[in-house]
């Protein structure tokens, strides 16, 4: 999920939950009940394929811990991926006990109808919930308004009117995605100050952005600098944040990191500038002095070439 909720928002940042993606916008209502399931963002708005199995792989491991009981009787009490991971807890232990369908008749009485449907179409709802995913069309629209309301109406055309309390992660995740949009509409000098600004209006959500540390709060704040910020200002935000948010031994960690990452970023282009180089000069070859030579001798030595280089491009 959360690979679908960095290509909804165009980037991702630390966080604890799954997140998901959004298409082209199309108005379909809710429907009255709670369909069938499939489970990433993730990451709840992050309910991939993987990161689903995991989970539920995962909940299956606690519930035979705890001597294999889980606590579906309390769904209604649950939201965002601790909700999944309940129904993805049921699913695993009572398809180990090939007990489903006793479980589900007696659990039939004891929940409210809506949650009942929920967890008894909750397989087939989380495959329908990952065809829908994989046929969002993101690339075709434009705003992130746009690919945030496509994805909430997606959600809700599948798990119906509880997608709000399934993906509560999700939906807060995106919700604050486009608050934080407003940042690129200030000018660097003013970043911190309305970074501040719109922590205070999230500080009863940070655990879900997982901005609860101060390291985590600048993490995150890194991750929402504008890509139009000129190279200096963004040298001039990351300082602002570092005296705000992180010790001396944090910022010379992340220093320390950062350099590293410059270094094989131009380890990087340094390698493939010289191969476009040899593969420049190769070509000349083929055309002049090995021109006679048959495609077999020349492809063989060719690739010897690329090898040799490669070798003692990487041997430095």
């Amino acid at each position: 999920m959360l690979v679908l909720t960095a290509s909804i928002i165009g980037y991702s940042w630390s966080s604890k939950t799954n997140e998901t993606p959004l298409s082209s916008a199309q108005h379909t209502e809710a429907k009255p009940r709670v369909p069938t399931t499939t489970v990433d963002d993730n990451s709840t708005p992050t309910a991939t394929a993987s990161s689903e199995n995991t989970a539920s792989q995962n909940k299956q491991a606690e519930a035979e811990s705890s001597g294999g009981e889980t606590h579906v009787e309390n769904l209604s009490e649950l939201e965002g991926k601790a909700l999944f991971d309940e129904l993805d807890g049921f699913w695993a232990l009572c398809k180990q006990r090939d007990d489903c369908t006793e479980q589900l008749a007696r659990l039939k009485s004891e929940l409210p109808s809506i949650w009942f449907e929920l967890l008894s179409d909750y397989p087939q709802l989380s495959v329908d919930w990952q065809l829908t995913q994989s046929t969002i069309p993101l690339e075709s629209i434009e705003t992130l308004e746009e690919r945030v309301a496509l994805f909430k109406q997606s959600a809700q055309q599948v798990w119906g009117e509880l997608a709000h309390q399934l993906f509560a992660d999700q939906f807060a995740h995106l919700d604050f995605t486009l608050d934080a949009n407003t940042l690129k509409e200030n000018e660097a000098s003013q970043f911190l100050a309305n970074y501040q600004g719109l922590l205070s209006e999230w500080q009863n959500n940070t655990d879900t952005l997982n901005a609860e540390t101060q390291l985590q709060k600048y993490e995150l704040a890194v991750s929402l600098i504008p890509n139009s910020y000129s190279p200096a200002e963004i040298v001039s935000v990351k300082a602002d944040l570092q005296e705000t948010y992180l010790d001396e031994t944090e910022a010379n960690n992340i220093a320390a990191r950062e350099q590293q990452v410059a270094q094989q970023q131009q380890t990087v282009m340094t390698y493939h500038e010289q191969l476009d180089q040899l593969k420049a000069t190769l070509g000349s070859q083929r055309s002049s002095s090995y021109a006679t030579w048959t495609q077999q001798d020349w492809d063989s030595y060719y690739q010897q070439q690329v090898s040799d280089f490669r070798e003692q491009f990487f041997s430095k």
